[in-house]
């Protein structure tokens, strides 16, 4: 029961992470969670950078509507960038109204930015504020 026990905790501390991800990938320097900053930009769009990304699936998925229950928008890789609407918000959920690529996963930089057009809902558990 022990074991159980312990092996349901640690899958739930990789499903839902509870603190935010101050890491650096190549250029890139995450740098706490975004939704800590959002109050300094309470009205308007501000970027923000997908992170805690690091359990199996990999990615975090943009959600139609604010519930992880909801279709599919689209899935982003670590370190995308995306543009939310600090106006917008229900709970721990942010509407995204664009994304875009500055540097790959690892944290180099690309050559070109890489659009990756979508609007959606993202929990703010999986967006950092970021240098680069």
């Amino acid at each position: 029961m022990k074991k159980t026990g312990l092996a349901l905790v640690t899958i739930l501390m990789m499903a839902f992470p509870a603190f935010a991800e101050e890491a650096s990938y190549g250029n890139v320097e995450l740098t706490g969670l975004a939704r800590d900053s959002w109050a300094l930009n309470p009205a308007g769009e501000s970027n923000a950078m997908v992170c805690n990304v690091n359990g199996p699936d990999g990615f975090l998925t943009l959600r139609t509507r604010p519930s992880s229950n909801s279709p599919s928008a689209r899935k982003l890789n670590r370190l995308a960038i995306v543009v939310v609407d600090t106006t917008q918000r229900e709970g721990n959920w942010i509407l995204v109204v664009n994304s875009y690529r500055t540097h790959s996963k690892d944290g180099a930089r690309l050559a070109n930015v890489k659009e990756l057009p979508v609007t959606g809902w993202a929990h703010d558990d999986y967006l950092c504020d970021f240098l680069d």
